[in-house]
């Protein structure tokens, strides 16, 4: 029996649907469905992958929305939200184009997120002619008319829909669920449409794709409801039926009604088109007169190579190459995307933002010459057709970091050259990880408030809930959070992606008001805009870029990021294949040990195959960038280039694994005919797969170079205002603010606290006429920073204080002058309570003659001075107090400020460590290698990698220094809690020391007992 689904939600309905998008799809295909329509809530989030897995199992589709009319409110947090529904299928390619653009705006004025606001007479104009309206479930609006207040008032409701529509666009639907009402409510729409002369179309209002998916479908309402399974009973269907069902039953359930199945297969056939028709194109570039976009970056190009490498004779090589890429870049019409990322960086050079190219774009020579990317791909010999080549299908991919403090600056520029019509953010969908799920799941299940963050807090963000990680859980919280494992739950905003259209960008895909103020943001994730070739930009935050300004800044010179001279190049190639070597692909191909071991002269290189060596002889047979494995797969498996394309965009997918699993078979097929051994041959497949997550490419592994060879200067040279500068660009990096600190300490730099007359808004640095600025390159490690600056906190270190607090405070003493008092403080600069409080802690006030508990005394009534009352009438004056001693202060600093500038906690219990022969960290080296030794320290991180197969790194810090600790998969069962809660551990275990690299084996913990908690970074 010919039918087909129209009234079908994925989990893209965010909480009103539990199955994914290719379950559908692949469910409608077994049922031998002729097509399948996706209809989620206010949006059209889930049809790419809902497009792309029809594509592979060859069933037609149909893309449409059920539309919340008349939302007072947000959806969230209601057990059976108010307002009503309209199901609305696009009639083909113009339909979804005009069906995207009344979704976005009905979006954006909302004015708040998850309310979007409809003018439906202005909808149906827009649609009429191109969509197919149903009349939809018991919440639309004739069914609920029905129910309300009977036939009349839904007839009313009918004649309304046809009157905007027109009559040859609506369908009355009718579902039946098993219900009792369902037979008396289709019966009733039945008549209505017999008598209206409309037609009845059957739909299973599909929230699932199968039956057994009910019990989760109910959980996933109850975490909408913000409630638990049983307050929400009384509002869940009875029974599990909203799933997709085949032609056969369709057409046994709605006997009673012979045309409404055969009409959903007609109207489908109508609807139905290819998803892929809809990829726009870039706007043209605003050019000078008299100049294409071609010979427009003809002319900058120019320009930029004459500036980089000289005039033609001087470099030919480099200009035949900037010769043949504007070439290819012509032939394949891609001139107005370069000439955009040349604008954006451009502006940021106007505006002295740091800012670079990176990625793939390092191999064009004409990036290079534009100043979009920092590397000379002609000097290093990288390869252009990496970055762009003939067979691609769609714009080259340039990322472009910008230092995160200003890059807001760059987005709004984009929004105002663009329109913002024509322009928005690329989305991330958020989806469920253990904790999240976990979390969600215990509240459905009505455990409390306190029990869901005990059993979240036990599991890490990536892994999955393994039996051995789930200790204490009960079963059915670990069953449906396990089943809610991948499923989106809300939409974010991607890091930096921009998507620039011909067209208005909400006509392609919706676009929605982010939480972010001037922030829009489409309904699709990065790899969806891809898929369907939406050209996107990709603006990174990078917050080293911004540490660099600060450090600079500093030191009061001028750096162009573009003009920087590595000229060591043992020292910077070294660098570039660190920055590749320590990350998860190479780590899990298993690269890192035998390129140590090669680089030492430990091993020589040895290479599985002879097709192998072309690939990897320049990095000793081990492994390391992505076009190398781009290169073994057309060496050893006879990849063509357009297949070794897709291999890569296959390693940089979110849904990477899946895509190296579809290439799989061809990957063997091609090795085996070229008579390569099946052990090498899985070899080189774990290589590929393990590239699949994150390995860099060459050329963006030396864009890295570049800001680590500056940053390994600066901390070298100018170790004072490099730590400053990355106190400044918080929150960045690896390392906590207390280990940045006491790193800074343990190289000579002196660091103070915040003071109320001296710290600036961000941490400062603090000089007198005898600072000597710059370490001697003599100078042992310890010494770099001794009587150079020192580096002043800033008052937005202070717990209460943001930054605009800080600002305030700062203008204020800036324009009448420094602080006399609390009371003082507190008029002219409108401070709280909890806020001179805090300072006081932080002993901000120490500059003005007062202790900590003098100051804290007096916090309070000095709050109470603001201007409206006569000055200096409010009595602050404190009693005698008693001092702190060094563990009363170090908690007074990490309370007030989340680190002691001046003292470590491990350093205060120093007599017990070495009373119970704990071996201090910067002495490890003098140790043997395989001596069993006992080490105490704080836990400044706790990682276990997805490349780690069950092992878990954690870094100890003491007071000297820092030291890696390697627990195995058996260790950390045994002291899971240890290991999780503990702030500060002492650790037995096996010392392993080769090549200067020192880790610790664990095989017995303890906890250590500490003054002061400081907070660690976690599986992050």
């Amino acid at each position: 029996m010919p039918y087909a689904e129209l009234h079908c939600h994925s989990n893209f309905s965010f909480l009103d649907g539990a199955s994914h998008p290719e379950e559908l799809v692949l469910e409608a295909a077994r049922l031998g469905l002729d097509a399948v329509a996706i209809t989620d809530h206010d949006g059209l989030y889930g049809v790419v992958r809902f497009a792309v897995a029809a594509g592979e199992v060859g069933i037609p589709t149909v893309y449409g929305a059920e539309l919340s009319l008349d939302l007072p409110s947000g959806q969230t947090g209601i057990p059976d939200p108010v307002g009503s529904h309209l199901v609305v299928l696009a009639r083909g390619q113009e339909g979804y184009h005009r069906l995207a653009a009344v979704l976005g705006d009905a979006h954006l004025a909302g004015g708040q997120k998850g309310r979007p606001v409809y003018d439906l007479e202005d909808a149906a104009a827009r649609l009429a002619g191109e969509v197919v309206v149903l009349t939809g479930c018991r919440k639309g609006t004739v069914p609920a008319a029905l129910a309300l207040h009977g036939v009349d008032a839904a007839r009313g409701e009918l004649d309304r829909l046809t009157a905007l529509f027109g009559a040859d666009s609506v369908a009355v639907e009718l579902v039946d669920h098993g219900d009792p009402r369902d037979r008396d409510r289709n019966d009733a729409l039945a008549d209505l449409a017999k008598s209206t002369g409309l037609p009845v179309v059957a739909t299973n209002n599909v929230h699932y794709h199968a039956p057994r998916r009910r019990r989760l479908a109910t959980v996933v309402a109850a975490v909408r409801a913000r409630s638990s399974l049983d307050d929400l009973d009384p509002w869940l269907p009875a029974a599990g039926t909203a799933h997709l069902r085949s032609g056969a039953e369709m057409a046994a359930r709605m006997a009673l009604y012979p045309t409404a199945v055969p009409t959903a297969a007609r109207l489908a056939a109508e609807c139905a088109f290819d998803l892929r028709l809809i990829a726009p194109r870039l706007p043209p570039f605003d050019v000078p007169d008299g100049h294409t976009e071609a010979s427009w970056l003809r002319e900058l190009t120019d320009s930029g190579a004459t500036a980089r490498y000289g005039p033609r004779q001087a470099h030919p090589q480099a200009w035949a190459q900037i010769d043949h890429e504007l070439a290819l870049i012509e032939q394949l019409d891609f001139p107005g995307y370069f000439l955009v990322v040349w604008d954006i960086t451009r502006f940021c050079r106007q505006q002295d933002i740091y800012c670079q190219g990176r990625g793939s774009a390092a191999n064009s020579a004409v990036c290079y010459a534009l100043r979009i990317t920092n590397v000379d791909s002609v000097a290093h010999g990288l390869l252009f057709e990496r970055f762009l080549a003939p067979e691609r299908d769609g714009p080259p991919d340039i990322d472009v970091d910008i230092e995160s403090d200003r890059r807001e600056e760059v987005i709004q520029y984009v929004y105002r050259k663009h329109g913002r019509r024509h322009t928005a953010q690329v989305a991330n969908v958020i989806s469920y990880r253990p904790r999240s799920a976990v979390r969600d799941v215990a509240r459905a299940f009505g455990f409390s408030p306190g029990q869901q963050d005990a059993w979240s807090k036990q599991l890490d963000r990536w892994h999955d809930l393994s039996p051995d990680t789930v200790e204490g859980i009960p079963e059915p919280v670990v069953e449906h959070a396990s089943a809610l494992l991948t499923a989106p739950r809300h939409l974010g905003i991607h890091s930096g992606g921009m998507v620039i259209c011909h067209r208005p960008v909400t006509e392609v895909v919706p676009v929605e008001r982010a939480r972010m103020p001037g922030r829009t943001v489409l309904q699709w994730d990065k790899d969806d805009c891809a898929e369907i070739g939406l050209t996107k930009f990709d603006l990174l935050g990078l917050g080293m870029l911004s540490a660099l300004h600060y450090a600079v800044d500093f030191l009061g010179f001028h750096l162009d990021l573009g003009d920087l001279d590595c000229s060591d190049p043992q020292v910077y190639d070294d660098l570039v294949v660190e920055v590749a070597l320590i990350r998860p692909g190479p780590i899990q191909g298993g690269s890192v040990h035998p390129y140590i071991r090669r680089k030492n002269g430990l091993d020589q290189p040895i290479y599985g195959h002879p097709l192998m060596r072309p690939a990897l002889e320049k990095t000793l047979g081990v492994p390391l960038f992505q076009e190398q494995m781009m290169q073994l797969a057309i060496d050893c498996a006879g990849f063509s280039p357009s297949e070794a394309d897709q291999l890569r965009r296959a390693m940089g997918s979110k849904r990477s694994s899946e895509r190296m699993e579809r290439l799989k078979d061809r990957l063997y097929e091609g090795m085996a005919a070229n008579g390569i051994p099946s052990d090498v041959c899985d070899d080189i497949y774990l290589k590929l797969a393990a590239f699949a997550n994150y390995g860099f490419p060459e050329s963006h592994a030396m864009s890295f170079a570049y800001l680590v060879y500056v940053s390994a200067w600066l901390k070298r040279y100018h170790p004072a205002a490099f730590t400053a500068a990355l106190l400044g660009a918080q929150p960045m990096g690896f390392y906590s603010l207390q280990s940045l600190v006491d790193d800074a300490r343990r190289h000579g730099v002196e660091v103070r606290r915040p003071d109320i007359n001296a710290s600036g808004v961000k941490a400062t640095l603090e000089s007198t006429p005898d600072t000597h600025w710059g370490a001697q390159p003599s100078t042992p490690p310890h010494t770099w920073g001794c009587n150079g600056p020192a580096v002043r906190l800033g008052l937005d270190q202070v717990r209460t204080i943001t930054t605009d607090t800080a600002t305030r405070i700062v203008t204020a003493h800036d324009a009448d002058g420094p602080y006399t008092s609390l009371t003082d403080l507190a008029r002219r600069a409108d401070l709280s309570t909890h806020q001179l409080e805090a300072l006081a802690t932080a002993d901000a006030f120490a500059g003005l003659g007062l202790s900590r508990r003098q100051a804290l005394w007096a916090a309070g009534a000095a709050a109470l001075d603001k201007p409206d009352r006569l000055p200096d009438t409010v009595p602050v004056s404190a009693p005698m107090l008693p001092g702190m001693d060094a563990v009363d202060r170090l908690v007074a600093d990490v309370w007030a400020t989340g680190l002691s500038p001046t003292d470590h906690p491990i350093r205060l219990v120093r007599a017990h460590l070495d009373a119970v022969g704990a071996i201090r960290i910067d002495q490890l080296s003098q140790v043997p290698d395989k001596t069993r030794i006992l080490v105490g320290g704080l836990v400044t991180h706790r990682q276990r990698p997805a490349t780690a197969r069950g092992v878990t790194f954690l870094n100890l810090e003491d007071e000297t220094g820092m030291l890696n600790v390697v627990v195995s998969e058996g260790a950390w069962n045994r002291y899971r809690k240890l290991l999780r809660n503990s702030p500060a551990l002492l650790v037995r275990g096996r010392l392993e020391a080769a090549s200067g690299v020192i880790n610790l084996v664990a095989d017995q913990i303890q906890s250590l007992p500490i003054a002061a908690t400081l907070t660690s970074r976690d599986f992050r």
